[in-house]
């Protein structure tokens, strides 16, 4: 006898819920977002500052350690080696100073660009017909609103600013490695192509799992917001165990 065919794993299949891919990021959306921040330069000024001292303090960080380090090793002047090590200290407090109120300043403008982000969100919706309606889902708009809406402000907090001080960290390790010893910057040089190659491969690998990641939750929120808005449907017509399946 030839088994019947899942009943959900067939309307999933058929249901037209998935969405097409967008565009990846590219300077043009990157400008956009950042027009967000106009309202609150003030905020973003300060924060591009405190990214650009910020590699500068951990790269004295470290050279002030190991140079402390490296005298008492040899024996040196015991004095000398205390303000080496007086030095350390107060840049390790001025960069955790600094470290502070960069994450204080992203987080306020995050949150700040996010709520107005949001506002516009929703008096796009207010304008948009009927059939937009008819046709999305409101689980999708939930989504847009929400999870959306959260990855832009993650982007505006962390990404950018966490990406010009690593940058800034690596510029200033590789200008003063090419200082003290020429021929381990050309090692690393050399070392840059294969790299970046890997960065390049893991990083479309990353962001294909971070689309679906983001696709399977706006699923998982549009099924959810149908079948609680429409539960009285459901127990009426005893399909409790159908559209739990269709959740699955």
């Amino acid at each position: 006898m030839k088994a019947q065919p899942n009943v959900a794993i067939t309307h999933f299949q058929r249901e037209p819920d998935f969405e097409a891919d967008v565009r990846p990021l590219d300077f043009g959306l990157i400008r956009r977002l950042f027009a967000y921040t106009r309202p609150y330069r003030s905020k973003r000024n300060w924060l591009f500052f405190l990214v650009t001292i910020r590699p500068m303090q951990i790269n004295a960080v470290s050279w002030l350690l190991g140079t402390a380090v490296g005298g008492l090793k040899i024996g040196g002047d015991t004095n000398r080696l205390l303000w080496w090590s007086l030095g350390f200290c107060l840049m390790a407090f001025l960069m955790q100073f600094t470290l502070h109120f960069r994450q204080r300043l992203a987080l306020e403008l995050g949150e700040a660009v996010m709520q107005d982000i949001r506002a516009d969100i929703f008096r796009h919706l207010m304008r948009m017909p009927m059939s937009f309606y008819h046709r999305t889902k409101l689980g999708r708009i939930l989504s847009r609103m929400t999870s959306d809406a959260d990855s832009v402000r993650q982007g505006v907090q962390d990404v950018l600013f966490v990406t010009m001080v690593q940058s800034g960290q690596m510029l200033i390790a590789g200008l003063a490695i090419l200082y003290y010893d020429w021929v381990v910057f050309i090692v690393m040089l050399v070392m840059a192509p294969g790299i970046w190659f890997l960065n390049q491969h893991f990083r479309r690998k990353l962001s294909s799992a971070h689309r679906a990641v983001q696709e399977s939750f706006s699923r998982v929120t549009s099924t959810l917001a149908e079948s609680v808005n429409g539960i009285r449907v459901t127990q009426g017509f005893a399909r409790q165990k159908l559209n739990a399946s269709f959740f699955r």
